[in-house]
């Protein structure tokens, strides 16, 4: 199973910030949203969540973030 590139990756996370639906950059189906469990085994805490293409079938977990993103953060 392919993953998403890391430009996808990047343009997914902006979307989600944007707080619109996702939809997978190869085919434009709507992913599919799974919060990743958070570790207990590492000192840092983030907030994943893993989205699945039901059409060509691309995953890719994307960090979450509590704030827009930037400007100077921007792809």
């Amino acid at each position: 199973m392919a993953g998403f590139t890391a430009a996808e990756r990047r343009q997914l996370a902006l979307r989600l910030a944007a707080g619109e639906a996702p939809r997978c950059p190869v085919c434009d189906a709507r992913l599919s949203e799974r919060e990743v469990p958070v570790s207990r085994q590492v000192a840092y805490v983030r907030r994943r969540v893993w989205l699945l293409c039901p059409s060509c079938g691309r995953t890719g977990a994307i960090d979450v973030r509590d704030r827009p993103i930037s400007e100077d953060e921007r792809p």
